[in-house]
């Protein structure tokens, strides 16, 4: 009977002992939670404040939109602090001797920290899985939601900001004091923008300046229909002037007033797994080809195919036995026609054709028939290059033709390079090229073209990101509870409730594990650029991403071991 009671009050005792651990550790977790959160949401602001420029509404929204996923990186660490604290203490006071004494065991005594661990995993994973993609993309898109506010902010920190294959220079910029509603608008202070050219097709990062535009200052319009959706830029320039980078008479010029634009560009929000809810991300590794970044490969691989094509059927008109080749723009008629003398010839996506310098006869002529004017052109060379539009079925062209004479009401008149632009419909072949599938890219028929490792290796970059997204998202919510373990452990063996000790012994473990699963995300995204040679990394970085997790578990099962057999 005696020992039925003692048994009884054993059990009622640590039922008593249980909450009284819990309390004090949901006490010091919320503390530490809500500090951490705090200095976090602060820190993220630095880099949209000092960078971007922000305004009042748009600090108060980011900061509430910071909070959901700053608390969620906050409760691993906040977690194992208030577990180190509170053992520590427990141990300091040698209220645990007391315990141990009393018949209790350190795994019951750490019963409380085990459901604080879980809890707070459990609660991780459902703010990650659903509740941070939500308010991370909210992030991203008050940051870009005043584009005019940044574009202004780069001239004023950098004199400069970049659009593809336009660069715009600028002395200063500033936002007017009215503007219609739903309009953004910037004034750039004594602008330049410099356009370039891409001759080598194969190697996007080799451009060459082509033309130039000065003024006394510009007005930027920029509009955006959605934070999704591609941003469209219209720039009004006014007192300046215009030429290109070969000068000649006839491509310079004052101007009083000129549009530049419009200027189409993807939206500065891009696509990222970090956005999507767990379901999203299911939904786009069974169906990658859903993929905004996989969308646009395949639309720039049938723009080439196209362009390729078309440049194909230049070429073999022009090295006929007609030796012409004609392009129909509206009511007006284009005829390039070559002398026996010249042959073209394609290389690095452009079309050339080169007479021989020390021969003074131009053997490239261009004419131009229509409702306007005539145009009558003669040179030495002409370089071609072409942009597919899809959407239009219309093939851009661009033509510069060296050392010309043009024939004018006047007589003759010699220019050293005459650039022109020609919209045409496109051929029934090409437009049909434009129909190609992502299928059809991996599929044999696009075998040798190049086209099919570039899009195995977007695929592979898209799957990796997904699948590291995924296990670092699964990883840092068990960290949670490995680090309870881990800092139940640890307050037991240091013997100290003091705040700054717990950090210094909590701190170690923490930035363990979250540095690694950073180190696994970056590892599982770093394709190499000759894939499939050099293989993939996936492996090495999910091994990174749960290593840290590995590494604290086996620390925790040796102290607390070492602690029961005490």
């Amino acid at each position: 009977m005696k020992r039925a009671e003692c048994c009884i009050s054993i059990g009622r005792v640590s039922r008593t002992l249980f909450w009284y651990i819990f309390r004090d550790l949901l006490k010091i977790f919320f503390m530490a939670s809500g500090a951490l959160a705090g200095i976090l949401s602060f820190g993220g602001l630095l880099r949209p404040l000092t960078q971007e420029g922000l305004d009042a509404s748009q600090i108060g929204q980011m900061l509430t939109y910071f909070t959901p996923a700053m608390t969620t990186y906050s409760l691993p660490v906040a977690a194992l602090f208030a577990t180190t604290v509170v053992y520590g203490r427990l141990s300091a006071d040698n209220e645990l001797t007391a315990c141990r004494a009393g018949g209790i065991s350190n795994l019951w005594i750490s019963s409380p920290a085990v459901v604080l661990g879980l809890v707070v995993a459990i609660m991780s994973s459902l703010f990650l899985l659903f509740i941070v993609p939500v308010y991370t993309y909210k992030v991203e898109k008050v940051v870009y939601s005043n584009l005019a506010k940044i574009v202004a902010n780069r001239i004023e920190r950098t004199h400069q900001f970049r659009l593809d294959r336009i660069t715009v220079f600028a002395q200063g910029a500033y936002l007017p004091a009215t503007s219609l509603p739903g309009e953004q608008i910037v004034v750039l202070q004594s602008p330049t923008i410099t356009t370039f050219d891409r001759p080598d097709k194969s190697n996007p990062r080799y451009l060459v300046a082509k033309e130039f535009y000065v003024a006394s200052d510009a007005t930027i319009s920029i509009s955006q229909t959605d934070a999704d959706e591609a941003v469209k830029m219209t720039v009004a320039l006014r007192s300046g002037s215009k030429f290109a980078r070969e000068f000649g008479g006839g491509t310079q010029g004052g101007v009083k007033e000129t549009q530049f634009g419009p200027i189409m560009r993807e939206s500065p929000i891009h696509e990222d797994v970090k956005f999507m809810n767990v379901w999203q991300l299911q939904r786009l590794y069974a169906n990658p080809d859903e993929s905004r970044r996989i969308r646009a490969t395949v639309d720039r691989f049938r723009s080439q195919e196209q362009m390729f094509k078309y440049l194909h059927g230049v070429r073999d008109a022009l090295n006929s036995a007609q030796r012409r080749a004609v392009f129909a723009s509206g009511d007006e008629r284009y005829v390039l026609e070559l002398d026996g003398a010249v042959s073209a010839l394609e290389k690095n996506g452009a079309l050339l054709v080169n007479s021989d310098p020390t021969n003074p006869a131009r053997h490239v002529h261009l004419h131009r028939e229509g409702v306007g004017q005539t145009l009558n052109l003669e040179g030495k060379e002409i370089r071609m290059t072409a942009d597919a539009n899809s959407q239009s079925q219309l093939m851009d062209l661009n033509l510069e033709l060296y050392d010309v004479m043009m024939q004018t009401k006047d007589g003759p008149v010699p220019r050293k390079m005459i650039p022109y632009t020609i919209k045409t419909p496109m051929p029934a072949d090409v437009v049909a090229l434009g129909s190609h599938k992502a299928e059809y890219y991996l599929s044999p028929a696009a075998a040798g073209t190049g086209n099919q490792e570039k899009l195995r290796r977007e695929h592979m970059v898209l799957q990796n990101d997904i699948r590291s997204e995924s296990h670092s998202r699964a990883s840092f919510a068990i960290s949670c509870f490995i680090l309870v373990l881990l800092g139940c452990a640890l307050g037991m063996m240091f013997k100290s409730g003091n705040f700054l000790t717990a950090f210094a012994v909590s701190f170690i473990p923490a930035l363990l594990s979250i540095t690694l699963i950073i180190a696994g995300q970056r590892t599982c995204g770093s394709i190499p650029a000759d894939f499939p040679k050099h293989g993939n990394p996936i492996q090495l970085g999910l091994g990174l991403i749960w290593s840290g997790n590995v590494i604290n578990l086996v620390i925790a099962f040796v102290l607390l071991g070492r602690l029961q057999r005490q």
